[in-house]
């Protein structure tokens, strides 16, 4: 395809993109596509990916449904959550293509009432996925939340995306983009900031709308929890433009 048709084409899918509030039967839509796409190529975002790789539509599936089991106890649970999709109109049923999920927080964040959202806390006789790495997760998770505390201001209303991912196919085409203004709009609106921890590959994506890095990069080593790898996140925020901070 040369440039002209691939503009043509990016263009296209633009126009066909709609952002809605993401429902709650729209779970059962995203466990599904283990089904419709090759093993992995679905919206289960970091740092699950990494600490539960798949290679059947088997295993992507137990993956899918074990995940969104949490953020639907989360949907329905957590009042500080905003989930957010992005859908293809030209697609068969309104595909949902991205995903994110926008939390506020009228009081500021707290770690200790929050983390626990975050965390995979097993109960009894719950099944979970084979080979997939509890520890490390939780791990990853807690650090990065727990280093909030020296970033984000105490007791100050924000905003925080703290999950977003934009299936393979359509990366690039302005999905994650409408996901992203969405959060700043709400931000803009409240006059409040809104935070996110973005991976250093797409920091730059966030730059584009407003975001700034904010202190030091933060890196995860996961070398204990046998794997050979650090992770590597840049604290971004974003600070509205107009007139005075106020509470929500």
């Amino acid at each position: 395809m040369n440039f002209a048709s691939q503009l043509a084409s990016t263009t296209s899918t633009k126009m066909n993109l709609q952002l809605c509030p993401l429902q709650l039967q729209d779970f059962d839509d995203l466990v599904s596509h283990a089904a419709l796409y090759p093993p992995g190529e679905d919206l289960v975002g970091q740092p699950t990916p990494t600490c539960c790789t798949v290679k059947t539509r088997e295993e992507a599936e137990a993956r899918l449904i074990f995940h969104f089991d949490k953020q639907r106890s989360r949907f329905t649970g957590d009042p500080t959550v905003r989930y957010m999709k992005v859908v293809d109109r030209a697609a068969d049923k309104n595909a949902i293509v991205s995903i994110a999920r926008w939390h506020l927080y009228p009081n500021g964040y707290n770690f200790d009432t929050e983390i626990h959202w975050e965390t995979q806390n097993l109960v009894a006789g719950q099944t979970v996925p084979a080979g997939f790495n509890i520890p490390l997760h939780n791990y990853i998770l807690t650090t990065r939340d727990a280093a909030r505390s020296s970033w984000i201001p105490a007791n100050s209303p924000c905003w925080i995306l703290m999950h977003m991912v934009t299936h393979p196919s359509y990366r690039g085409k302005g999905a994650a983009g409408m996901l992203i203004k969405w959060g700043i709009e709400q931000a803009e609106r409240d006059q409040v900031p809104a935070y996110l921890e973005a991976g250093v590959m797409g920091r730059p994506i966030y730059e584009r709308y407003g975001f700034v890095q904010m202190s030091h990069l933060l890196e995860v080593d996961a070398k204990k929890f046998g794997v050979d790898a650090v992770f590597v996140m840049c604290k971004m925020a974003y600070f509205p433009r107009g007139g005075q901070m106020k509470s929500v």
